[in-house]
């Protein structure tokens, strides 16, 4: 079986940080031969972390090592005559070459599109920027939290927030907006790949974090077609999971013995369905709590009464219980949840890799399955800095 979708693809990631050098990661576990270049000082997320003991080491990011898993790596000063050199050599044996300005652009460096394009017309040249190469927006500078704000997702997100007038918006964790992007960049390369496959043309791909990110609101922007308001953010007036503005009976977290589960028993039957895995308890009766109106209205007495309950008890029991009486309920897992978590060790989702510096660690694999190919997942770890200069560029003609 051969290792891969992508045999003698070649890959150059000059990009820094997160979005192109995921959407690189991607080509590299479909089995593309993917060669990251770095700056002499090294890709910055080298810089970002997390680290060991929280002890800043350029070859022990976590950030880096999880985003360059599978790659080769060199280092070239590209602002250098043999850098630039070097670089025009390798995009002449290239298929794809990504990258995300800034804070180094090759355009800067007189290595953009068209410089590229003239060494080799077939080459599919990614750019992946905050907002695109053209617009209003085009030349604004933006960080993931930039982005998440400005593509409307913080304000549907809840929290701990008792005037939105005057508290200051928030996000949800990670790196949505930049791995967001990398994915898509990632979608657009392998469509440009195949129809370079079918005419023999490259393509330069112009992607926009900002609308990747604004892609995702589909129920948001639907609502908002339909005239609907966004959803509030004070909790004085939302007691529960809202979605789109669209708040119903009841759904929320619940406390468990063990952390939390995520319920919604919305409909009356299935609010039946749910007081019987309760045991039928006395308050059910109470008019407060006998129609789907009435819980809306007293959703924080009911709420309390619920988290009496399922605090004694693990939020798997909990879930499995609720499965089986088709309720939506599910455990709401950590991050150290998902490590030891049997579906995801089933399916042999992580994979252990060795780094001569970092040690033996769990990766994340893919999410998907080809029943044709194995996936190299685990072909090698991520590259040190430079090292694969001799094997790579000493080659080069």
């Amino acid at each position: 079986m051969v290792a891969g979708l992508l045999p003698g693809v070649r890959v150059l990631d000059v990009g820094q940080g997160i979005s192109a050098p995921y959407c690189a990661k991607i080509l590299a576990h479909m089995g593309a031969e993917v060669i990251k270049v770095e700056p002499p000082e090294g890709d910055e997320a080298r810089r970002i972390g997390p680290f060991p003991g929280d002890t800043p080491h350029p070859e022990k990011s976590g950030l880096f090592l999880a985003l360059n898993v599978n790659k080769y790596g060199v280092s070239l000063d590209l602002a250098s005559t043999d850098g630039a050199k070097a670089l025009k050599t390798l995009v002449a044996g290239a298929d794809i070459i990504i990258e995300n300005p800034p804070p180094d652009t090759l355009e800067a460096n007189g290595l953009g599109y068209e410089t590229l394009r003239s060494i080799n017309p077939r080459l599919i040249f990614t750019s992946i920027t905050p907002f695109g190469n053209r617009g209003p927006y085009k030349d604004f500078k933006a960080t993931d939290l930039v982005i998440h704000h400005m593509s409307g997702h913080a304000q549907g997100l809840l929290g701990a927030v008792e005037d939105p007038d005057s508290n200051p918006p928030i996000r949800a964790g990670g790196h949505q907006a930049e791995l967001v992007g990398g994915m898509a960049a990632a979608t657009a390369t392998l469509m440009a790949l195949y129809r370079k496959r079918m005419t023999g043309k490259g393509s330069r791909i112009d992607i926009s974090s900002f609308e990747a990110m604004v892609n995702q609101h589909i129920s948001g922007l639907a609502s908002s077609a339909y005239g609907r308001p966004a959803p509030p953010r004070d909790l004085a007036k939302v007691q529960e999971a809202a979605s789109a503005g669209n708040v119903g009976a009841i759904g929320g977290i619940l406390p468990c013995k063990d952390g939390y589960v995520a319920v919604s028993p919305r409909e009356d039957v299935q609010w039946e369905r749910w007081l019987g895995i309760m045991g039928d308890p006395e308050w059910a009766t109470d008019d407060r709590y006998t129609t789907r109106d009435a819980r809306q209205r007293n959703s924080p007495s009911l709420w309390k009464l619920l988290s009496e309950w399922s605090s004694n008890y693990s939020k798997h029991e909990i879930a499995r219980w609720g499965q089986e009486q088709r309720i939506p309920c599910f455990a709401v897992n950590t991050v150290l949840d998902l490590l030891k978590d049997e579906h995801l060790a089933q399916r042999e989702f992580f994979v252990e890799l060795s780094h001569s510096e970092a040690g033996t660690l769990k990766y994340p694999g893919a999410a998907y399955r080809f029943s044709h190919a194995q996936l190299p997942l685990a072909a090698r770890p991520a590259p040190l800095l430079g090292e694969h200069n001799r094997s790579i560029l000493e080659n080069l003609a």
